[in-house]
């Protein structure tokens, strides 16, 4: 359509410019004389042979299909960008000195790689508040020396290797992906991957075990490198679960409770300082000491309506509970991610790859869909 349109529009335009003058016959050009004189006979052996000239072009086409059919796809063309970024993917709920730890170890270890110049680690967000990044979201830029620097024979693809094989550790899959495409996907799927894999449904559990299934099922495909599925039910949390018989016991509502539990934990503003035109408000709650257990909330003390001392446990269950570490919803429906990186192959038959085999070994439930980015 493009180029129908370029004729159309573009070409009587350019013509109008540039053929100027007299303009010379077709015979007075010795190019056209040459090429009438190779392409006549053809010609007319054609016109004199036109069922034959018919089956040779088809059999010509048919002869194509089949090393067609076999030629993979890629959304974008591989570009060798002079950079990488490492974006490993771990389970959540690792704590802020893990994390710390974690990138200080991957540093060290890309860093004996002779071709890599630079590295800048960061995990977690930003200081900002569109970086909705967890703190188990790694991203380190390597920055690699200039080609001529490097040992002989060396690629990008085998520095990529040799990367992936140096930087092992327990409870990471690799990822290693060009800057500027890494954005590019991220941007227009919203996965940090080359390919991924979208477990939507209603109910947690269910997305999550779906969600392991098929990250054990990606692994056995031929050209899948790594593959990490989110743990949707991988964060603690603490809850207080009010025991209203026994709170009515002591002349207290729950309502009592709760006010109790955000002011000693979360704090509860008292009052203002004013300090010439500066005000500042006054907070207090019970010491660290006082909260860092749920042994020690169940020892905080409360004052009931009826005078009377009794502490936290005697009205309330304090336990550590298991819950979701971070919330996806797509189309209103929660959803977990399986992060998959490919390499020697092409991602269009690896993602049919991987269509046939979850199809066929992953039995999903009703309400379960899989979807496929990248």
């Amino acid at each position: 359509a493009g180029a129908a349109l370029l004729a159309i529009v573009v070409i009587p335009i350019l013509m109008g410019f540039w053929i100027r003058g007299k303009i010379p016959a077709e015979n007075s050009n010795p190019l056209n004389r040459f090429l009438i004189r190779i392409y006549h006979p053809l010609l007319l052996k054609v016109l004199h042979w036109p069922k034959t000239t018919l089956l040779i072009a088809l059999l010509s086409i048919l002869t194509v299909i089949w090393p067609l059919n076999r030629v993979g796809g890629e959304f974008l063309p591989q570009i060798n960008e002079g950079d990488l970024l490492y974006m490993p993917s771990t389970l959540p709920g690792i704590s802020a000195a893990q994390a710390a730890d974690m990138l200080q170890k991957t540093d060290k270890l890309i860093m004996t790689v002779p071709e890599v110049a630079r590295v800048f680690g960061k995990t977690g967000k930003a200081e900002t508040a569109t970086d909705s990044a967890p703190l188990e979201m790694v991203e380190t830029t390597i920055q690699l020396k200039p080609q001529d620097q490097w040992r002989p024979g060396m690629t990008m693809e085998k520095i990529v290797e040799e990367l992936d094989k140096t930087v092992r550790l327990p409870g990471l899959a690799n990822l290693w992906v060009p800057p500027i495409r890494n954005r590019i996907d991220m941007l227009s799927t919203g996965i940090k991957s080359p390919i991924g894999i979208k477990v939507s449904g209603t109910n947690l559990a269910d997305i999550d075990a779906i969600a392991e299934q098929i990250e054990g099922v990606a692994r056995t495909v031929p050209g899948v490198t790594s593959a990490l599925a989110e743990r949707l039910v991988g964060g603690r949390y603490l809850n207080i679960d009010i025991q209203r018989e026994k709170a009515a016991r002591y002349g207290m509502t729950v309502g009592d409770v709760q006010l109790f539990v955000s002011s000693a934990i979360g704090g509860a503003m008292v009052g203002e300082t004013v300090e010439g035109v500066e005000r500042y408000p006054i907070n207090i709650r019970y010491p660290q000491s006082y909260r860092d257990s749920p042994e020690t909330l169940r020892q905080l003390p409360i004052l009931t309506p009826l005078k009377q001392q009794i502490v936290l446990g005697d009205v309330a269950e304090v336990k550590v509970v298991t819950g979701p570490s971070m919330l996806k919803t797509e189309n209103a429906r929660p959803t977990s991610w399986i992060y998959i990186d490919a390499r020697d192959r092409d991602m269009v038959s690896v993602v049919h790859d991987l269509q046939q085999a979850i199809g066929k070994e992953v039995k999903l439930k009703p309400g379960i869909s899989v979807s496929y980015s990248g």
